[in-house]
């Protein structure tokens, strides 16, 4: 795609970028930084050739901080996903920390190893830097993005009709469908939910997604599935909270 540093420019792009940081409040979801200490960004987690940025969806990105956007991409060094090989005593101040802006004169030399920088030897204080984890719930809320980008993207759906003639399109999850109908942004989704061993089905109300793509309502029908099914109380505010800030 020409001129594709142009598209940052874009209205578009400024509207979709709006919505992925209000969705995630503002905050980076790797070292959880608000934008009043930062500079944020959106990340794509996968990249689709001839689709402009905007084009995706929303559990397709997250909000990343300018620094931890350029360590996702290698374009820094990362300060998690580092090994510890050996720990070695030189007797002395006899090495140097090799940590990119350190350079310190050190006595332990920490030996680590990152599959996309390679060896590393640092002192003591960096080494505590480089292995430092992500926030727990940053993590968990990127799991969730993550996992309905791939139902979105990786689920069979398959076309049928109603007794009523009704034309609609479906994929399974588990034993439960979730239902598709109308076209031309003015879609809506249904659940049905199965009991396992029972031939009985549970018609949940339709829901209208007017606006929204049929990628979309994919998307927020899978939510509203999985907070349907979900009887981890934390798990359903998550997800409640996910499917309001995409709607």
């Amino acid at each position: 795609m020409k001129n594709y540093k142009k598209l940052w420019r874009n209205e578009q792009w400024y509207e979709f970028s709006e919505k992925i940081k209000k969705r995630d409040n503002y905050k980076c979801l790797s070292c959880d930084r608000s934008s009043s200490e930062v500079v944020l960004q959106i990340h794509h987690d996968i990249y689709v050739q001839g689709k402009y940025p905007w084009e995706y969806l929303s559990s397709d990105c997250r909000t990343l901080c300018k620094g931890c956007h350029a360590r996702h991409h290698g374009l820094i060094e990362p300060n998690s996903g580092w090994t510890l090989i050996s720990i070695d005593d030189l007797g002395g101040l006899y090495g140097n920390c090799e940590r990119i802006n350190c350079g310190h004169e050190i006595r332990f030399e920490y030996l680590t190893y990152h599959p996309s920088w390679g060896y590393k030897k640092v002192g003591s204080t960096c080494i505590e830097h480089l292995t430092q984890s992500d926030k727990l719930l940053s993590k968990s809320v990127i799991k969730y993005y993550t996992n309905i980008s791939k139902f979105v993207s990786e689920s069979s759906w398959i076309h049928s009709t109603t007794k009523n003639g009704k034309k609609y399109i479906f994929a399974s999850y588990k034993h439960h469908q979730i239902r598709i109908y109308g076209g031309s942004n003015n879609y809506s989704f249904q659940i049905v939910l199965k009991e396992v061993g029972s031939r009985k089905y549970d018609y949940l109300d339709f829901v209208p997604t007017k606006g929204k793509g049929l990628e979309e309502t994919k998307e927020l029908a899978y939510i509203a599935l999985k907070g349907t099914l979900s009887e981890n109380e934390t798990e359903k505010l998550t997800l409640r909270n996910i499917y309001r800030s995409i709607k």
